[in-house]
């Protein structure tokens, strides 16, 4: 129930830029989700600038803090990472894996575009793609968390990687560490119907301060196609959506690539989370456009 400034600590924080991410929400979420070891009470204090007070109009969290669960589940991850001596974030292992990656990605480029025929060139740009898949899931998703390094210089290098390979950082780090990571699984039913209206005369919608960001988007953007969630109802081509998953998901990714991460930067939303807290700063509208 407080609330913290954190306009001058921004630039302090050990973590980097990715504190930004929280401005002008409710952060309970990712304040837990990233502090296993907890934040000392004096930064705390130092930062807090209010408190919230109980309003009725709020919507309640799906999350119960008072349980002793997350919290003894922290502290035994915690535990056993320093029995085997590894750290939270950041180790040598991940770095020389992210520089082999790294090194096979534009290997494969340099051989696809030297390529002495188009057969040739096929094959490199096929084996690219499966690289730059790892650059995706491997590189740019730890440095976006903050988990590639300890320093916060190389968390935004290997964070940018994604940026290399065609999408952007920036639209990731609000679908991914703004609705899928925290809400994994949840499901706003109103907004999930509203964006369903889009485009027909139903449509609807309510301000960004009154929605619900406690929804993962991940859940309803592959809706009606795909069935994700209990909540939506089933459809006579669900029972054979194992078969056409993949090539679904692949064209999703063209998706998100050429409509989607547009979208965002120029509407300042992902459905129902707002965008603001990156493409407010007119800086990072440069560097992604």
């Amino acid at each position: 129930d407080k609330v913290l400034d954190i306009t001058k600590f921004a630039d302090r924080h050990p973590g980097g830029e990715i504190i930004l991410l929280a401005a002008g929400k409710d952060a309970t979420v990712l304040f837990h989700s990233y502090h296993p070891k907890g934040v000392p009470k004096a930064i705390v204090e130092k930062l807090t600038i209010g408190t919230i007070q109980p309003d009725a109009s709020i919507n309640h969290s799906f999350y119960d803090w008072n349980s002793p669960f997350y919290s003894t589940l922290c502290e035994r991850v915690v535990e056993r990472l320093q029995s085997i001596d590894r750290p939270l974030r950041g180790n040598t292992d991940i770095q020389i894996k992210a520089l082999m990656i790294l090194a096979c990605f534009w290997t494969c480029i340099i051989q696809m575009c030297m390529a002495p025929n188009l057969t040739f060139a096929i094959l490199w740009s096929m084996t690219m793609g499966f690289f730059a898949h790892l650059v995706g899931t491997c590189i740019q998703h730890d440095g976006n968390h903050g988990s590639f390094s300890t320093n916060r210089y190389l968390n935004t290098i290997a964070g940018w990687t994604l940026d290399m390979i065609g999408a952007s950082a920036f639209t990731w780090q609000i679908q991914h560490m703004l609705g899928h990571h925290p809400y994994t699984n949840l499901l706003d039913v109103h907004e999930d119907e509203v964006r369903a209206n889009i485009g027909t005369d139903k449509e609807t919608d309510t301000p960004m301060d009154t929605k619900d960001q406690e929804s993962d988007p991940d859940v309803f953007s592959s809706f009606p196609l795909m069935r994700m969630h209990p909540a939506h109802q089933p459809e006579w081509y669900h029972k054979y959506q194992h078969l056409y998953a993949p090539v679904l998901f692949a064209l999703m990714t063209m998706f998100r690539l050429f409509q989607r991460d547009v979208e965002i930067a120029t509407s300042h939303r992902l459905y129902h989370i707002d965008a603001n807290c990156i493409f407010g700063n007119i800086m990072n509208n440069i560097r992604f456009w």
